[in-house]
Formats: structure tokens, C-alpha cells, sequence
């Protein structure tokens, strides 16, 4: 499950290839705690700002984006604190300027050799992308802003060859205009996974879970009750770290069932993959895939089903030069509007390591979007350039 504006299929992946050790950063040592600070700064240009399906603005924009890493981690104890600011700036159409941030802070601690509490909590300032499913297109004023807090907690147990999973986490989605009061909500998740290790790196898995979302206006503009529960089932298999396959892929089925008598339940096809493959040390290929409920605050819709796929390639050309690339597959579905949105996207990126603290990139990003709604239409490319520092 996912909220309004939270998918960025456009953002480069995690480098995944293991670059050669006179590039890895030297962290900051203060005491047990390792540091890591960067900041990225990139120059673009945009052809469609807005994702208007004609009479295209184009602009240029420079971004700037600071963050640290901490990390402490012994035989029983992983910490993580991850900050990062985002601050965007146009040249000629000043309202699109933004600035967004997150903190996370992640930990693990295991309480024996097969058992383990895991849990996480962050904030994030979010800035709309332009082109979202549910994004605005009005052009006289700036893209929307969320504060999003986020927290969740597990327990993981890890057999010989029996495997358990418990996971409950909490999400407050807050839109910082009053006019975007209908987007405010509470959603809590809840899953349970039972595992059995075919093989050494081989784990076949079954799991339930429960999402529950509790909108802060009784109804949206259109007079729907939005507060929802969906709950569902998945079976798959999963791939533990060390294989040419990594990460792991699930199927079954989601119920939606919403709170209002008026409104229908459904159910559908619940999908999720994350998946690596790794043939040489220099090539990596992965594979996320994800289908099912979404909330919205579409006019006039009563739920959203997502379908998205994203094929991923990341290659090292020479020690210090490596590029990476995706074809990227998004269909949106709206119950009650009978609306429907497909989008085809693509990205390619360059990168160059000039050393351990420097490196240069050149990215291209294109997306093409055709809906049954004719305004929701567009076709937008980006092209920058960046610099990326770390130490």
C-alpha cells in the first residue's frame, strides 16, 4: 500500500555494483559511530514542467541535495540515522521552487542467534512530482506538499528451516494546504509471514496482511467516505544474500472493503517482486513489480488499483566508469470513474568516478503518460547533468 505522490519511478536506483576500493568512501569516525556526508548538485532541463498534455513549458532547474549517513553496528546492535534536504530551484517559473527533506532512523537488535526486533521511524517533507497519478496540473500555483511520519516495528524469526515474521507500522500523511484537507489520513498495516527453507539460499513463504486508512474529513468533495480496510493473502519465494538471484516475489489476492454502506468491495490480483540478478561482477539486473489497492483522493473514484514494473540494468564499463537504466511500467485504475492511466517511462545514467569523494554523471530521464481523460495526457524528457560528493 502506498500514498498520494510516495512512488518516484523516475529516481535513478541504489548503485548496486561494488566499486573498486580506492573509490568507497572513508567514513568519519566519532567513537562507535561511522559517518557519511555528501550532497549532490544537478543542472536540468525540463520539457514539460507541469505534465500539461499540450502547450508544453519547459524551464531549467538546479538542485541541491546535502545528506549524512550515520551508522553504528556490533555482534547485537545495528543503528541507522539518514537525513537528507532537497532544494529546488527554477529559472523562470519561480512557484515551482521547493525544498523537501527526510530523517530515518533504522535498528535492529537481535535478542539471540535466530531471533531479532527490527523497527524504523522518519519524517519526510514531501514535494509532489508534476505528472503523479493524482498530481495537479494548475500552473499558477506550486506543486503540493505533505509532511508524512512514519514508524514501524517487527520481530523476525530464523530456523534451521522454519522462518517467522510479524510486522505492524503506522503512516500520517498530512498535506500542508488547508484546501488539500481531503488528502489528510491515517493508514496502520499489519502482516504475518511463515517461511520454509527449501535450500541453503532458497525459502518458500506465505503471508497475510491488513491495511486500514482513516481519512481526517468525514467525506471528499465528491461525498465519498473514504476510510477503507483492505486485507489480503501472498505466497512466493524469496532468495537469501549470496546467490546469482537476490530479494523475492509474492502472488495471491487483496479484498478491499470500504467503510461506507454505499460503496462496493472488490477484490483483485495482489503482486509484489523485488528481485536481482547478478550473472558477473560487473552486471546486475533487477525486477520490482507491484499490483494492488492504492489510496486516492480522486473526484468521484472510490478506490485505485496500481500496476507497476520496473526492469533495471546497472553496468560497469571500466573500473571507474559505470551507467545504469530502466524501462519503467505504471497502470492506474479507478474504481468508480472508470478512468484509466498507462504510463511508459525510461531512465539512463552515466556515471564517472573521479575519486573516493567526487564523482560526475550524466542522466536522461523520458515518460510518456496516455489516459481515458484527454488533460491528463503528456510526454516530458529531462537531461542534466551532476556532481556528486561523499566522504
Amino acid at each position: 500500500m502506498i500514498s498520494p505522490a510516495a512512488a518516484q519511478e523516475l529516481d535513478r536506483a541504489t548503485p548496486l555494483l561494488e566499486a573498486p576500493s580506492e573509490y568507497d568512501p572513508v567514513p568519519i569516525q566519532l567513537g562507535r559511530i561511522a559517518a557519511f556526508v555528501g550532497a549532490d548538485a544537478r543542472l536540468e532541463y525540463d520539457s514539460n514542467i507541469y505534465a500539461l498534455p499540450s502547450n508544453e513549458i519547459d524551464d531549467m532547474r538546479f538542485t541541491a541535495s546535502p545528506w549524512v549517513n550515520l551508522q553504528m553496528k556490533d555482534d547485537t546492535l545495528d543503528l541507522g540515522l539518514q537525513a537528507r534536504a532537497v532544494v529546488r530551484r527554477y529559472f523562470d517559473n519561480k512557484t515551482e521552487n521547493s525544498e523537501s527533506g527526510s530523517v530515518r532512523f533504522n535498528g535492529v537488535f537481535k535478542l539471540s542467534g535466530s531471533d531479532s526486533i527490527s523497527g524504523q521511524a522518519g519524517w519526510l517533507r514531501l514535494v509532489e512530482e508534476r505528472g503523479e497519478p493524482e498530481g495537479l496540473s494548475i500552473t499558477n500555483i506550486g506543486p503540493r506538499k505533505y509532511d508524512q511520519l512514519r514508524g514501524e516495528l517487527g520481530y523476525t524469526h530464523e530456523g534451521a528451516r522454519i522462518t517467522l515474521g510479524l510486522k505492524g507500522g503506522v503512516l500520517h500523511n498530512n498535506a500542508l494546504r488547508s484546501i488539500d484537507a481531503e488528502r489528510d489520513y491515517n493508514q496502520y498495516t499489519g502482516s504475518a509471514r511463515v517461511g520454509y527453507r527449501v535450500s541453503g539460499i532458497i525459502t518458500t513463504f506465505g503471508e497475510v496482511f491488513i491495511a486500514a486508512r482513516e481519512f481526517r474529513l468525514p467525506v471528499d468533495s465528491s461525498g465519498i467516505d473514504r476510510d477503507s480496510k483492505t486485507y489480503g493473502a501472498r505466497g512466493g519465494v524469496s532468495f537469501e544474500p549470496g546467490g546469482l538471484i537476490r530479494g523475492e516475489a509474492g502472488i495471491g489476492v487483496f479484498r478491499f472493503e470500504p467503510d461506507a454502506a454505499t460503496q462496493d468491495s472488490r477484490t483483485g490480483l495482489s503482486v509484489s517482486a523485488a528481485l536481482t540478478y547478478t550473472p558477473t561482477p560487473r552486471l546486475v539486473i533487477t525486477l520490482d513489480g507491484f499490483r494492488g489497492d492504492v489510496a486516492t483522493v480522486r473526484s468521484g473514484a472510490q478506490s485505485r488499483t496500481d500496476t507497476r514494473l520496473r526492469l533495471g540494468f546497472q553496468n560497469e564499463i571500466y573500473h571507474n566508469l559505470r551507467w545504469q537504466g530502466a524501462v519503467i511500467y505504471r497502470r492506474s485504475s479507478f474504481l468508480g470513474s472508470a478512468q484509466h492511466e498507462r504510463t511508459l517511462a525510461g531512465l539512463l545514467e552515466l556515471e564517472y568516478l573521479l575519486n573516493r569523494n567526487i564523482a560526475f554523471a550524466i542522466t536522461g530521464r523520458l515518460a510518456s503518460r496516455n489516459s481515458t481523460i484527454d488533460l491528463d495526457d503528456f510526454d516530458r524528457s529531462i537531461l542534466g547533468g551532476e556532481i556528486r560528493f561523499q566522504y
